[in-house]
Order: structure tokens, then C-alpha cells, then sequence
């Protein structure tokens, strides 16, 4: 669910939002948001989306679960979390806690942060690891996904240079559901 901040019910302001994908970066898809009543939409077929605002900050979340095999269509745990707006990124290291196993991080990055070679995970380069990443070309930046399998229960460390928000997802959490999180994020910085 996507919904405005909170405002008096008086209020009939309006804001619009528009939803780029891989397959339409350039034009978008412009969806308007009403103040007084919460807005959703529709993401389910979309394996990545941004969104600028030009009405005001606009709070986004993400619903994510597992997928488990043989048909892939029935989902195990569910999790929510806070999708930080790219001003609200974090730089430096981050601690983050994993469960025993089937254990990933996601994270995003700016341009300043996708060198594997400048990532550290548990003080090793991240070039060093198997991993995935997608190129994703939004606002004439290129910004970086990763995914990464983490080995090993308990606590560990993540280290850019650059702007990033990281995700971890545990698969199979004390039973057959997911669970993830997102590590933190900063005051949002003037643009």
C-alpha cells in the first residue's frame, strides 16, 4: 500500500506519483494520490519500480515473501518494511543480524557504491563472493542491485563508500516462512 502523509481531513490537496520500470524508464506511469483516503497500486507484475515526487515526500513500503518450488506460486511468510527514499540512503559500515541459514542481503546503490572490489562484507571485498547484479538506470543514474547469499548465524558487517540501503531476507525462519528487514536508513538530506 502506498498512501500519503497525514493531513486534515479538510484537506483536498492532490498529489501525483509516477511509476517507472525496466520497461518504461523514460515517460512513466502517472498515478494521482488523494490526501484524505489511502491510495494503492498495483506493483505485482514489476521486478523493479522508482518513483519521483514533486508534490512532497511521499512513503512507500514493500510487502516481500518466499517463493517455494515446485510451482512457485505459493508464498511463505510475509514481511513489510520501509522503502527509504534514495536521500535517505546510508554510507559507511552497517551491522546487521542473519539466522542460521538460507540468509541473503539485498542492497541498492548509487553510482559511487556498486565497485564489488569497495563493497566489504565481514571486512572481505565483496568481489570475493558469489553474487548477483542488475544495472538499474533511473533519474539519468545507473544504480546497482545486488543480492548476496550470507553465510553463518549472528552478526555481521557491510561496508560502501557509497550511498546504499540494504535488505536482509532469511528463508525459512524458525520454520518454512520468510523474514527480512531493512537495516536502517538516515534523516532524509536536503536535495
Amino acid at each position: 500500500m502506498l498512501s500519503s502523509w497525514a493531513y486534515p481531513t479538510d484537506c483536498n490537496e492532490i498529489f501525483t506519483i509516477t511509476i517507472y520500470d525496466k520497461n518504461d524508464n523514460i515517460n512513466g506511469d502517472h498515478k494521482i494520490i488523494i490526501a484524505a483516503e489511502p491510495s494503492t497500486i498495483e506493483l505485482t507484475d514489476k521486478s523493479e519500480i522508482a518513483s519521483p515526487t514533486y508534490s512532497g515526500q511521499m512513503p512507500m513500503y514493500r510487502l516481500g515473501s518466499i517463493l517455494s518450488h515446485p510451482d512457485s506460486l505459493t508464498a511463505y511468510g510475509h514481511f513489510a518494511h520501509y522503502v527509504p527514499s534514495v536521500l535517505e540512503w546510508v554510507t559507511g559500515k552497517t551491522q546487521f543480524y542473519t539466522l542460521a541459514k538460507d540468509c541473503y542481503i539485498q542492497f541498492y546503490a548509487d553510482p559511487d557504491g556498486i565497485d564489488p572490489d569497495l563493497i566489504k562484507v565481514d571486512g572481505t571485498s565483496l568481489s570475493d563472493f558469489d553474487y548477483s547484479f542488475n544495472h538499474m538506470s533511473y533519474f539519468k543514474k545507473k544504480y546497482g542491485h545486488f543480492i548476496m547469499s550470507i553465510p553463518g548465524y549472528g552478526l555481521h558487517t557491510f561496508d560502501n563508500g557509497g550511498n546504499y540501503i540494504l535488505y536482509v531476507v532469511c528463508k525459512n525462519a524458525n520454520g518454512p516462512y520468510a523474514r527480512g528487514y531493512l537495516t536502517g536508513f538516515n534523516q532524509r538530506k536536503s536535495s
